[in-house]
């Protein structure tokens, strides 16, 4: 079997997969989102981090020569199947508002694969410790 033959044997096992990644503003949304995705989705690959930005439609007011002044988002990144994705993707989409302005921005991309995981049902809740 060829070096090529081989990877796309292996590769066979994992799932094709999509990337889905969104800004929005820093209101609690991202947090509100990830519990939402899990509960209704099986979401466990998928996290948000602080960031700084400028919303590219947003009215700034500056001196010629000088950048107007960022706040505070969050960037979230979550993977799932190509299967999950266009669900996944439209239950963002409504459940954050983007489609309010000031409301922030999702896109999706393919990748490669992914590796499919759970996580242990043994394991107590961290809220909870139950």
């Amino acid at each position: 079997m060829s070096l090529s033959a081989d990877l796309a044997a292996q590769m066979a096992n994992f799932p094709a997969c999509k990337a889905i990644y969104c800004y929005l503003p820093d209101d609690g949304t991202d947090k509100r989102l990830l519990a939402e995705l899990r509960e209704k989705f099986g979401v466990t690959s998928a996290g948000s981090s602080a960031c700084r930005g400028i919303g590219a439609l947003a009215e700034v007011k500056t001196e010629q020569g000088k950048l107007p002044e960022s706040e505070l988002v969050k960037f979230l990144f979550i993977t799932c199947t190509e299967d999950q994705a266009k669900d996944i993707f439209e239950f963002i989409f409504w459940f954050a508002e983007v489609d309010k302005p000031g409301r922030g921005v999702v896109w999706q991309q393919r990748i490669t694969s992914c590796t499919p995981y759970e996580l242990p049902t043994d394991v107590p809740d961290e809220e909870t410790g139950a």
